[in-house]
């Protein structure tokens, strides 16, 4: 250090982005050579890297649901802002595995989270070591309660007050320590919300009638140990969280999963090797009790788990390349030379970029099972695809930019039609019944969008049912997301006619399966490569303006969003086995879709359940009802700045230094949203009055208003936004400091 007075930084939030932060101002601070003395202040409860979410000292039996081959915190040469042939700045996570004696296969290995845990535990101390003798990096293990901007300074003699250089910014923490920095990046992550009044009226109902409410939260941070053996649990939501929660209750107390007779092993194997034919059973588990379990009921809205994600041997976007929504479609779409060259009027989703999208899924289904299972055709093949390539041409003539604005226009007089998208192909055939409704599964429509209805969509319905004569073999969105829509069950119980049990098992062996095929092998896990890629191209033409704002947040976030997580954002396989063990054995019963809970009339006791049953389940579905004494909320929270219920964030809400985004719909009403007001790219912080703060930025979750898809990690030789929004905000604070 030199002898001038160093200049401090705080870092609130040391995780994967807060990390990143770090990374990216000792690197340029190293590079600059001749910049400002700086102190670093890390401020986290947890230790540096791993944070909250990864952190090292959790059960090794908790997966991630992405391989080790798609993390990395170090940009490489595919970043923009990386000079041409340079080095990686680290190494990904697949290098560091590699590197520690890891031997497994980097793309199809779930790691625990504790192994990225570590990876970015080794990351930060590489960083570190690294760090110029002009940054000093200090620890903090404590939480911020405030930050608070010192007022200007009076100079005698003047008569307005002159600003401090740097002006301050106090931080003070819960364990007393105050930090004066001169610039501070809010890189918080998760946060509590606030329980909706439902979910408040069922905490304080538990706590009065003896039983357990446990609300969304960690798993991993979850009282889990307060729930008896015995006990009869309500779970809401099939997602990642809860399957985090069906391994704290099974192999955290002594209960073990053993290979079926005829299985392999343990763990879900490769893919299927073409030409050879797979076990029946391949891959399943059967279930050895400890006798320390509670009784699980399962339900969600839907009733049914995200679709696992696949075994492939490459990395999704190796698998296989998009064809129709590519950066030149969309560029031809905006009638310009290339995306770089600025965005005209921002496209539409629903009109003009989920076609292409639709397009690949479409080409990705057919080719995969006419490879598999040619005899489902009654012709050519090859039709499908000419009909597709023929759909796609006739779109990019018509749905430009302009014509898909002035059509909107003249049809809606808040220039946009209500409806939201379809994504089955019950709505490609939606001009033969346009005032039909049409269920897309996240709600029932009955308006025909302008522009979706086209003579290209009659057409491929006509070939599709041709070439295609059994609709069981037809690709249906709609019937993947949405399978139990429909259906009704007389029992619960295994092996009683109308059992929701048996259709569940059927449901989840048949996924089971498909993952273990692989994209390659399964035309529906076709559907994951396709949309995977799709979707971080979505997030890059977000953050470039290249999307209409509404549409962002009325279509990509009000449907596509759900449906994309369906197929994309499942659980490893092996989870999946483990839930069809869990049924097998008793553990785990299911509720059914469009799930209720309410507060029993008269709370009863039972011989098995230490607690006493004060509630009761119902599905619309399903005939009966189930009664539980402990109900547990396994949705992933919101992560709206609206519903903070933190010191730090809330505090800053409440005193009007931040705000939550506002957007202007096309009738000119106000919508808040999720996220944070906020500048363009580097993330300056907006105060309720408007005013931009010049030396406070925000990164991580709380830029919903301005990215999407956020909970994705940075990928390796990916451009990965996540990077870019890191190297642009240690850029904009060295500048502040020189």
């Amino acid at each position: 250090m030199s002898a001038a007075e160093p200049q401090s930084v705080a870092i609130i939030g040391a995780g994967p982005r807060g990390l990143s932060v770090l990374e990216r101002l000792v690197a340029l601070a190293a590079d600059r050579g001749d910049g400002p003395d700086i102190v670093v202040h890390l401020i986290d409860p947890y230790p540096p890297g791993a944070g909250i979410v990864w952190r090292t000292d959790q059960p090794e039996s908790l997966l991630m649901n992405t391989t080790i081959a798609e993390q990395t915190i170090f940009p490489d040469p595919s970043s923009s802002f990386m000079d041409p042939g340079a080095p990686a700045a680290g190494p990904t996570m697949a290098e560091w595995y590699r590197g520690t004696g890891g031997t497994e296969p980097v793309d199809s290995t779930f790691p625990s989270r504790t192994l990225y845990g570590r990876y970015l535990r080794d990351a930060y101390a590489l960083i570190r070591d690294r760090a110029p003798e002009s940054v000093e990096i200090v620890e903090h293990p404590t939480r911020v309660e405030s930050v608070i901007d010192l007022p200007p300074v009076e100079v005698p003699g003047h008569e307005t007050p002159t600003p401090q250089t740097p002006p301050a910014q106090v931080v003070r923490c819960e364990d007393g320590t105050t930090i004066v920095a001169a610039a501070v990046v809010l890189a918080v992550g998760h946060i509590p919300s606030t329980q909706t009044e439902e979910r408040a009226r069922l905490a304080a109902y538990a706590q009065r009638a003896g039983g357990l409410y446990i609300p969304q939260g960690l798993p991993a941070e979850a009282p889990v140990a307060e729930v008896p053996a015995g006990s009869r649990v309500i779970v809401r939501g099939m997602g990642l969280n809860y399957f985090d929660l069906q391994t704290l209750f099974t192999h955290e107390r002594g209960g073990r999963f053993v290979p079926v007779e005829d299985g392999p092993s343990d763990r879900v194997g490769p893919a299927v090797v073409p030409g050879e034919e797979p076990s029946p059973r391949r891959g399943e588990l059967r279930y050895l009790a400890s006798g320390d379990e509670p009784q699980l009921f399962l339900g969600s809205r839907r009733g049914i788990p995200y679709r696992s994600k696949p075994i492939t041997h490459e990395h999704p976007r190796s698998f296989e390349p998009l064809r129709f929504f590519t950066k030149e479609n969309v560029a031809e779409l905006a009638n310009l030379a290339d995306l770089d060259d600025g965005p005209r009027a921002g496209a539409r989703f629903n009109d003009q970029l989920w076609p292409l999208i639709l397009a690949d899924l479409r080409f990705a289904y057919y080719r995969t099972l006419s490879r598999l299972h040619p005899e489902v055709f009654a012709g050519d093949p090859g039709q499908l695809r000419e009909a597709i390539v023929e759909a796609v041409s006739r779109h990019l003539t018509r749905r430009t930019w302009q014509e898909t604005h002035a059509e909107a226009d003249a049809h809606s007089p808040a220039g946009r039609s209500p409806a939201p998208a379809r994504w089955d192909r019950d709505a490609d055939e939606s001009s033969r019944r346009d005032t039909e409704t049409v269920r897309s599964g996240l709600a029932t429509h009955e308006a025909v969008r302008p522009g979706r209805v086209t003579h290209e969509a009659l057409a491929w319905a006509e070939i599709e049912e041709a070439l295609v004569p059994d609709p069981a073999h037809r690709m249906s969105l709609h019937a993947l997301l949405n399978p139990l829509d429909g259906l009704e069950f007389d029992s619960r119980e295994p092996g009683a006619p109308g059992s929701l049990h048996d259709w569940m098992l059927d449901f989840l062996r048949a996924d089971l399966h498909a993952s273990i095929a692989g994209p390659s092998g399964s035309p529906e896990k076709a559907l994951f490569t396709v949309l995977w890629q799709a979707r971080l191209l979505l997030k890059d033409l977000i953050v470039a303006g290249h999307i209409d704002r509404v549409s962002v947040d009325m279509e990509i976030c009000g449907w596509f969003e759900s449906f994309v997580s369906g197929i994309c954002d499942g659980p490893p396989p092996q989870r999946i086995a483990e839930l069809i063990a869990l049924a097998e054995a008793g553990v785990v019963r299911f509720i059914g879709p469009d799930m209720r809970i309410d507060a029993r009339d008269s709370p009863e006791t039972a011989p098995a359940d230490p607690l006493p049953q004060i509630f009761t389940v119902t599905s619309a579905a399903v005939s009966g009802e189930i009664a539980g004494s402990v109900v547990i909320d396994a949705a992933s929270p919101t992560n709206s700045v609206t519903r903070a219920a933190d010191v730090l964030i809330h505090g800053m809400l409440e005193r009007g230094q931040l705000t939550a985004a506002r957007l202007t719909l096309d009738d000119g009403r106000q919508k808040l949203l999720n996220g944070l007001a906020l500048t363009p790219r580097p993330y300056r912080t907006i105060d309720a009055e408007g005013t931009v703060h010049p030396r406070r930025f925000a990164l991580s979750l709380q830029l919903s208003s301005v990215q999407w898809g956020l909970a994705i990690a940075a990928n390796p030789h990916s451009d990965a936004t996540t990077l870019a929004d890191s190297h642009a905000a240690a850029e904009a604070i060295l500048d502040l400091l020189g």
